[in-house]
C-alpha cells in the first residue's frame, strides 16, 4: 500500500513538472514577440530622411511611465489606464487574440522615408517666405499575413481618406507591377493620399514616385537603403535598441543645404548676414557632412536623445584639436547668472577668446578654395562685430570659459566671457560699443561700471568679477546684483547635478530651465482623449506649475568625435511633436 502511494505521488510529480515545463514552453512560443526585421530594408536607396518607430506599444508604454507623465498626468485629469494602453497592446500583438487591428498596432513597426522635399519662395508686403512639401511614405510592417494586411487596406483606407478629404473623397486605382494602388483625392486638393500592401507591409504615400519607389525596394527591384554604407558602420554611434531611431542621408543633407538660402533670407532682417553665413553652410556641408544620426530613448525621469553629425574624417580631426575641453575645467560662470534665465550653454576650451581664428586655421586645409575663402570671410564679419580687427589677438586676454545666456526676455542673448587680462580688451570692447557710431554712456550699478551705447541696438558691456558681460543694459545689471546676492545658478541643486555628470570630454554644456514642452504635450493628449478642451490655462494652475517645477531640466552635453559631433540630451519627453505638416497644408516659414 505505501509503494502504491509513494508511486502515485511520484507520478503526480512527474507529471506536474511534465506539464508545468509544457506551459513554460508553449509560454514562450505563444507570447515571445515577432522577431523584428530592418525597416531600412523597405525605403528607398535614394532616402532622404529616414524615421522608425521599433513598438509603438513600447514607445505609449515608456512616455506613459515617464515622471512628466506621473507628475501631469493626475493633475489634467488623464486616467491611469491609460499606462496599460502600451501593455495591453503589446500582448494582444504577442498572442495575436483580438481584432485584427489591434494585433498590428501590438506587432508592428514603423518607418516614414522622406523621398523628396518640393519649396515654392516668394514675397509678400509681410516679407520673404517658403513653402515646404515634403514627398512622403509612411511603411508599415504589420507582421500578419499577406491577405490580412491586403484587407485592411481595403477596408480601413477609405475610412482614413474621408477624415482627411471629406465624403466627397475621389477614389481611383492603379496596378504597379501586379500591386494595386489605391488613390484618393480631395476635392481641390493636389496632395493625393496612395495606400497600398505588398506582402505584410502596408503603404501609404502623399507621392506617387514616393509609393513606387518603395515598392520598388520591398520587391527587390531596386536597391534599398538598407545598403548605405554610412547607415550600416555608424549606426551603433547612437546606441541599438531605442524606441525612436532617424538618419538624414548624404543626399538629405544636400537638400537641406541647397534649401538653407532660402531659409535664412526668410528669417533675418539682415540679408548681407543671412547671404554670408548661407553662403558657408552650404560650401562647408557639402565638402563636410555626410549625414545625421538620431535615437531616442526612455530612462527613468525621462528621455535621451542622442544625435550624431557625421563629418568627413579630416573635417573631425580638424575640429577636434581647437574645440577639445579644458583640462580640468570648473565653470566659474554660473555664479552670475540668475536662476530665473530660459537656457544657459557653457563652453569650456582653451585660450576660448581665439576660437573662430583657431577653427579657421585647422579647417581650411581640408576644404577647397571657395569654402575656405567664406569660412575666412565669415570669421572675418563675426570678428568685426565685436570690436576685433585682423590684427587684434584677443586669446591670451581670455580664459577657459564662454557662457551664452538667454533671460527670455526677447531680447539678443548675452555673454559671458572668463578674462584673464582685462587691459587688452578694453580697446575691443570700446570698438564693439561705437560700431555703428554711437557714443558711450558710463553707469554704476551693484558695484559695477556699465557701459552703455547710445546706438538704437542699446547693446552694453562690463567687466562683472572675472568675465566681460556683453548684453543689453538690463542683463547685465540682472547680472550683478546675482553676484552681489550670491545667489546664481551654481546654488541649484538640479543644475550642480547636472555639471556633475557631464562626459569628461564634452566642450559645451547646455541647460535649459523650462519644461514647457512637456506640459504642451501632455495638455495635447487631454485633449485628444477629450478629458479636456486643450486650454494653455490649464497649464497656468498652481497644481500644473508645481508639478511642471519638479519634472527634470533639459540638457545636453556635446562631444567633438573623431567621427563627428556627437550630442547627448536629457529632457522630460524629449522631440515628442509629430511632424504635422507631413499630413497637414503646406507650411509657411517667414
Amino acid at each position: 500500500m505505501k509503494l502504491r502511494d509513494s508511486l502515485t505521488r511520484r507520478n503526480i510529480i512527474i507529471a506536474s513538472s511534465v506539464f508545468a515545463v509544457g506551459l513554460i514552453v508553449a509560454g514562450f512560443f505563444v507570447l515571445r514577440r515577432t522577431p523584428r526585421v530592418a525597416m531600412e530594408r523597405y525605403a528607398p536607396a535614394r532616402t532622404l530622411a529616414f524615421v522608425e518607430v521599433d513598438s509603438l506599444a513600447d514607445l505609449v508604454d515608456g512616455l506613459t511611465h515617464t515622471k512628466a507623465w506621473r507628475e501631469l498626468a493626475p493633475v489634467l485629469g488623464l486616467s491611469s489606464q491609460l499606462g496599460q494602453i502600451g501593455f495591453v497592446s503589446d500582448l494582444i500583438g504577442r498572442t495575436g487574440l483580438g481584432p485584427d487591428e489591434a494585433v498590428v498596432a501590438g506587432r508592428a513597426q514603423y518607418a516614414i522615408a522622406i523621398t523628396g522635399i518640393e519649396s515654392n519662395a516668394g514675397e509678400t508686403d509681410e516679407g520673404a517666405y517658403i513653402h515646404l512639401k515634403p514627398h512622403f511614405a509612411l511603411i508599415i510592417e504589420t507582421h500578419v499575413k499577406p491577405e490580412t494586411a491586403a484587407r485592411l487596406v481595403r477596408e480601413r483606407a477609405p475610412t482614413v481618406a474621408e477624415r482627411i478629404y471629406g465624403e466627397s473623397v475621389a477614389k481611383d486605382t492603379e496596378v504597379y507591377y501586379g500591386t494595386e494602388v489605391v488613390i484618393f483625392r480631395g476635392p481641390g486638393s493636389t496632395r493625393p493620399l496612395l495606400v497600398s500592401a505588398l506582402g505584410s507591409v502596408v503603404l501609404i504615400a502623399n507621392d506617387s514616385e514616393s509609393m513606387t519607389a518603395c515598392l520598388d525596394s520591398i520587391a527587390g527591384r531596386a536597391t534599398s537603403l538598407a545598403e548605405d554604407s554610412t547607415l550600416k558602420q555608424m549606426r551603433s554611434e547612437v546606441g541599438s535598441g531605442n524606441s525612436v531611431f532617424g538618419y538624414v542621408t548624404a543626399s538629405g543633407i544636400q537638400k537641406l543645404v541647397e534649401l538653407w538660402p532660402l531659409l535664412a533670407l526668410s528669417r533675418t532682417a539682415d540679408p548681407d548676414t543671412a547671404s554670408l553665413v548661407a553662403d558657408m553652410i552650404e560650401h562647408l556641408s557639402k565638402q563636410s557632412v555626410s549625414g545625421l544620426l538620431y535615437s531616442l530613448a526612455f530612462e527613468s525621469d525621462g528621455v535621451t536623445e542622442k544625435y550624431l553629425t557625421m563629418l568627413h574624417a579630416e573635417v573631425a580631426e580638424a575640429l577636434m584639436e581647437p574645440l577639445k575641453p579644458a583640462p580640468a575645467a570648473s565653470f566659474e560662470s554660473p555664479r552670475l547668472i540668475p536662476r530665473s534665465i530660459e537656457s544657459l550653454t557653457l563652453l569650456s576650451v582653451e585660450r576660448a577668446g581665439e576660437i573662430p581664428e583657431r577653427v579657421l586655421k585647422r579647417l581650411s586645409p581640408t576644404v577647397d578654395l571657395v569654402a575656405g575663402v567664406a569660412l575666412r570671410e565669415f570669421v572675418i564679419n563675426f570678428r568685426k562685430q565685436y570690436g576685433l580687427e585682423a590684427s587684434d589677438s584677443i586669446g591670451a586676454a581670455t580664459g577657459s570659459e564662454i557662457a551664452v545666456v538667454n533671460f527670455g526676455d526677447d531680447q539678443p542673448r548675452a555673454m559671458l566671457i572668463k578674462v584673464s587680462d582685462k587691459s587688452k580688451l578694453e580697446t575691443a570692447v570700446a570698438r564693439y560699443l561705437s560700431r555703428k557710431g554711437g557714443s558711450v554712456v558710463r553707469e554704476q550699478s551693484s558695484g559695477v561700471e556699465i557701459m552703455v551705447s547710445s546706438n538704437d541696438d542699446r547693446r552694453a558691456a562690463a567687466f562683472v568679477g572675472e568675465f566681460l558681460v556683453l548684453g543689453t543694459r538690463d542683463q547685465i545689471v540682472k547680472i550683478a546684483e546675482t553676484e552681489g546676492k550670491h545667489d546664481g545658478l551654481d546654488s541649484d541643486l538640479r543644475f550642480k547635478q547636472i555639471l556633475a555628470t557631464r562626459p569628461a570630454d564634452a566642450s559645451i554644456v547646455s541647460y535649459r530651465s523650462l519644461v514647457d514642452d512637456a506640459g504642451k504635450l501632455l495638455l495635447a493628449i487631454s485633449k485628444l482623449t477629450r478629458v479636456t478642451d486643450g486650454s494653455p490655462e490649464l497649464l497656468e494652475r498652481d497644481s500644473a506649475r508645481e508639478a511642471l517645477n519638479r519634472l527634470p531640466r533639459s540638457n545636453s552635453f556635446t562631444v567633438f568625435r573623431g567621427s563627428g559631433i556627437y550630442i547627448e540630451t536629457h529632457s522630460a519627453v524629449g522631440n515628442f511633436s509629430v511632424p504635422g505638416w507631413l499630413f497637414g497644408d503646406q507650411p509657411e516659414s517667414r
